[in-house]
């Protein structure tokens, strides 16, 4: 790599285990601010609806819902700059994916949705258990490997998420509200990511068959 190239690997290094660790620091510096903007009915402690207390709450707090994500792809595009894998598309493909997973609230799916997307799973972790075992080789097989590590990765954050959507963490609050679309939207992300992720590792596994 250049100087150039080497500098940005580094600092998309930085980048990645800076966000990743406000991941978890955000429980303590985001999240309790964003609990009582809400206990407040949506004002800050002076009992305004937008100042820049709120701004910096904000802030704090968008930071934090993508800082894992965000963090995964700075983490993911250093390894592939290092690597000499596609960069740009594997960033794309993320991003776009990113873009998708933003949106807060999903309609029900129905139970189709999780039948069609289960099958799905059975049917492409067969086919990738049948492939031959085989090291990824070429450029190609390389980016889709990393691809379905970016999104096992993505699918295991959206796991813990659901821990505390479904008060599993805190059981004493059982017995309050829980918001059903919540949990829709979120169980039908990772549905989605896990299908990705094992279809970009089948179609890696593939490649390398087809080159090997």
């Amino acid at each position: 790599m250049t100087t150039s190239q080497n500098r940005s690997h580094s600092m998309l290094i930085l980048l990645g285990i800076a966000l990743l660790a406000y991941a978890l620091a955000g429980n303590y510096v985001a999240l309790p601010g964003y609990i009582r903007f809400l206990e407040r009915g949506g004002t800050s402690q002076a009992g305004n609806t937008f100042d820049m207390a709120v701004l910096i709450g904000a802030a704090k707090t968008i930071v934090w819902m993508f800082s894992f994500q965000l963090g995964i792809l700075c983490l993911a595009a250093a390894h592939a700059m290092r690597h000499g894998l596609y960069t740009r598309h594997l960033v794309l493909a993320i991003t776009l994916w990113l873009i998708v997973w933003a949106w807060p609230s999903l309609p029900a799916p129905g139970a189709w949705f999780y039948v069609g997307f289960g099958g799905a799973l059975l049917a492409v972790i067969s086919m990738l258990l049948a492939q031959k075992p085989v090291s990824p080789s070429t450029r190609l097989s390389r980016t889709l490997f990393l691809g379905a590590v970016v999104f096992f990765a993505l699918a295991t954050w959206e796991i813990c998420g659901l821990g505390s959507t479904g008060r599993m963490l805190h059981p004493e609050q059982a017995a309050e509200p829980l918001a059903h679309n919540l949990l829709v939207t979120q169980s039908s992300k990772l549905m989605i990511e896990l299908v990705i992720a094992w279809s970009l590792l089948l179609a890696s596994a593939r490649t390398k068959e087809k080159t090997a």
